[in-house]
């Protein structure tokens, strides 16, 4: 399948639509693109802004779906919705959560609500979507949001870090075998980026745009949709990132550990 993945005038849903990375990867579909968008978050009231930002500015059609994707029943929901009315060409998994801190100390209840979100969503949604863009038969993508904290461990960030590994791990798994049948799966696994995430997890006083492999969400967008529309099935962003994922396929993870850990470590 070596056709580029075709957005204008087509739909694309996006998790995570409300703030940050997802946001910018509707603007600049689009923008860019003349593609209409799915704008799925928990916060309506600014899906409903972005909407009408993007149907104003670019022309294009935009639909908003409220869904906490922490619970199963919303993403149940979330398809049935997205995909009545239209025809759904890409799928852009986005959402996600993190904790910033010693892994004994997270929570039962906020790890389960880490791993539904960041996980066991992402493949329910993918079991649901791939099926029925092999049905259409119009070679349309899915592409997972993963990290470079997918690649290499990072202590304090274990959970996290964890759960991003087996997206990696599956997307890469996943694009092989349906590939064949007309569907491309990309996983994009950028360094920090510049968004709420980074600063709710306690971060942000650590990382800002411009630091060592942190990018704006701007342009970590526009690395995103190119890659996924060149069906990349994975594709990290940035210099100091791609040394990054090199460094883990050549040097003792522990060691990795080690150094990441010294960076991560909380202030006692």
């Amino acid at each position: 399948m070596n056709q580029m993945l075709e957005l204008r005038g087509r739909w694309t849903l996006i998790t995570g639509a409300s703030s940050g990375l997802g946001m910018e990867l509707a603007r600049h579909i689009a923008k860019e693109h003349g593609g209409h968008v799915v704008l799925v978050a928990r916060r309506r009231d600014r899906l409903e802004a972005l909407a009408e930002e993007l149907r104003s500015r670019y022309g294009v059609q935009a639909a908003c779906v409220t869904a906490d994707l922490s619970r199963p029943e919303d993403v149940e929901r979330l398809f049935t919705e997205a995909t009545s009315g239209r025809d759904i060409h890409a799928v852009i998994l986005n959402a996600g959560v993190t904790y910033w801190g010693e892994a004994m100390k997270l929570g039962w209840s906020e790890f389960q609500a880490m791993l539904d979100t960041n996980v066991t969503s992402l493949v329910r949604l993918t079991s649901l979507f791939v099926p029925y863009l092999v049905e259409r038969g119009t070679h349309g993508g899915m592409m997972f949001v993963s990290s470079v904290a997918g690649l290499i461990p990072v202590p304090y960030q274990a959970a996290y870090s964890g759960t991003k590994a087996f997206i990696t791990s599956y997307g890469q798994c996943l694009a092989q075998e349906v590939r064949p049948k007309g569907v491309s799966v990309t996983v994009f696994a950028p360094g920090g980026i510049s968004t709420e995430l980074l600063v709710n997890s306690g971060l942000s006083n650590r990382f800002k745009a411009g630091d060592l492999g942190v990018m704006s969400p701007e342009a970590c967008a526009t690395h995103a949709v190119r890659a996924f529309m060149r069906r990349k099935e994975l594709y990290v962003p940035g210099l100091i990132n791609q040394g990054l994922a090199l460094a883990a396929r050549v040097l003792p993870r522990g060691f990795l550990a080690q150094r990441t850990a010294a960076i991560y470590r909380p202030e006692s």
